[in-house]
């Protein structure tokens, strides 16, 4: 049962919905969410919905403007960055303790049915939900064989700001072959004991904002943040 069918909706609930669809692009950044249109949809009270506006404000994912109505928040991609770097420096750390470890074998075993799995996903030219939770179980092997397993769930709040800009850079610009092709990489480097090869790997595949001037070109400026 959706959302939609049930009487009795909390706004925790429509929060998790439209975090969702933010998420996933089915509301652009910049664009208009209207009250009384989320009322009807959900068939719940103003005040419901207002809930949930306020839990997406508290998440930067919504602005609300006097006068003017409620959006959905642009994308920073100052703050897309950031949360870039803090990644990458979690799990580039994270690789050279599975090095020094003795779990190179088994973990990248594992990664490597991982990415069989992967190949056999892809459908079309844009990654659907089933190649992001391989993709995330793929780098969790890693960070588990390191003992910080649990890391990437500490950042959770913040991520949903990544993962938009995921989206939106992989609509734009479909590389499915090279995701794949860089995941086999970090592998082969891995397997290797290869530190230098490794970190250089790792960088190339997590650092999408050198690909920011190609994904305005691609789509528009208005949905990011002026600096």
């Amino acid at each position: 049962m959706n959302l939609q069918q049930r009487n009795m909706i909390t706004s925790e609930e429509i929060y998790e919905d439209l975090c969702s669809k933010i998420e996933n692009l089915d509301y652009m950044p910049g664009e208009a969410i209207s009250e009384n249109e989320l009322c009807e949809r959900y068939d719940t009270s103003r005040h419901m919905i207002r809930g949930a506006f306020a839990m997406l404000r508290q998440r930067r994912l919504l602005e609300v403007y006097p006068q003017r109505g409620s959006f959905v928040s642009l994308i920073d991609i100052k703050y897309i960055s950031d949360i870039i770097y803090m990644r990458e420096s979690i799990e580039q750390e994270a690789l050279q303790l599975v090095i020094e470890s003795g779990n190179v074998e088994e973990t990248c075993d594992k990664m490597s049915a991982n990415l069989e799995i992967q190949r056999n996903n892809i459908m079309d030219k844009y990654p659907n939900e089933d190649f992001f939770r391989l993709d995330r179980e793929f780098h969790a092997y890693y960070l588990e064989a390191a003992g910080h397993g649990d890391i990437m769930n500490m950042m959770s709040d913040s991520y949903i700001h990544f993962r938009r800009w995921r989206n939106l850079e992989l609509r734009s610009m479909p590389r499915m072959d090279e995701l794949i092709k860089q995941h086999e990489i970090i592998i082969k480097n891995l397997r290797n004991k290869d530190r230098l090869a490794v970190r250089k790997s790792l960088h190339e595949h997590i650092d999408t904002i050198r690909l920011f001037n190609s994904v305005v070109e691609k789509t528009k400026n208005e949905y990011f943040y002026k600096r």
